[in-house]
């Protein structure tokens, strides 16, 4: 782990393995489904069911037991089709929504990939936010906020993890200046909210609420292709938890497995491919933990 610069205020480092390997959660022998993790992920509109089940393939080949969909009486049966090795809930409106919640048990949220940016979203986002503590927030549960940024800003906590490329975060961040480097605006975005952030580029900055900084080089030119970002959400949303890695460990483990997947694959990767090469990563760094 090599340190890259200290600050009075900032601890900015390498992102490697050497960091959160020794919490990474993997399978134990006496572990059963649900002792791994129950991941929720909101699903997507009927266009846009492909981000939500690249980003559930993620969360269940990597690090939970059980990934269950939220899906809509229009999406269901599409789900059901492609993706027959996920729970499904079937959830039509605001009150079946809080009744479900109030009734799961929970380990991580996804909510973002594919959700369309409308003001439902965002009334779904807030409940969400209150009612569940480990949540990820990616592509369109953070955009639909953009007219109303107080409201994010204050339901965001220490549990909490957004994730946005450059173009989204300048959208919930927009007094931040864009002529400074990734740095530099995620600490001034930790100014502004109490909680973790990821910023995907092509060295992909991790802040966390607690002032630490990773960077990492870890990556490929590669990973810059569509459905990229919501295979990376469900590599996190799967390693987050009471029981698992803390919002700050698992973006950095996530994000690191990602980079590995891309390093190893080479030209003319897409996001199937990335869900394919989990298994290999991981294997990889089971080698990397014994030496």
């Amino acid at each position: 782990m090599a340190v890259m610069q200290k600050t009075h205020r900032y601890n900015i480092i390498e992102n490697s393995p050497s960091l959160w390997i020794k919490t990474f959660p993997w399978k134990k022998i006496s572990g059963h489904k649900y002792s791994r993790g129950r991941v929720v992920v909101f699903g997507g509109i009927k266009e846009f069911v492909g981000a939500t089940i690249l980003s559930s393939l993620a969360a269940l080949k990597t690090g939970t037991g059980s990934v269950k969909i939220i899906c809509s009486k229009h999406t269901l049966q599409v789900y059901s089709i492609k993706f027959p090795s996920v729970l499904k809930a079937e959830i039509n409106n605001i009150n079946e929504l809080k009744k479900f919640l109030k009734k799961e048990s929970i380990t991580s949220m996804l909510i973002g990939p594919g959700a369309g940016s409308n003001k439902n979203i965002k009334k779904i986002t807030k409940i969400i936010l209150k009612k569940v503590k480990y949540v990820v927030l990616d592509a369109d549960a953070l955009t639909c906020f953009k007219n109303d940024l107080k409201s994010l800003y204050s339901l965001l906590d220490k549990d909490k993890i957004i994730t946005p490329h450059i173009a989204e975060f300048h959208k919930i961040f927009p007094k931040i200046k864009k002529n400074t480097s990734s740095i530099e605006k995620v600490k001034a975005a930790g100014k502004l909210i109490n909680s973790n952030i990821l910023l995907k580029g092509p060295n992909t900055i991790i802040y966390s609420y607690k002032k630490k900084i990773t960077v990492n080089y870890h990556s490929s030119p590669e990973l810059a292709v569509i459905g990229s970002g919501d295979v990376l959400s469900g590599l996190i949303v799967s390693l987050v938890g009471k029981k698992k890695m803390s919002p700050f460990l698992a973006c950095c483990a996530a994000t690191w497995l990602h980079g590995d997947i891309a390093k190893k694959y080479g030209k003319g990767l897409i996001a199937e491919d990335i869900v394919k090469g989990i298994s290999s990563a991981l294997e990889r760094l089971k080698k990397w933990k014994i030496y």
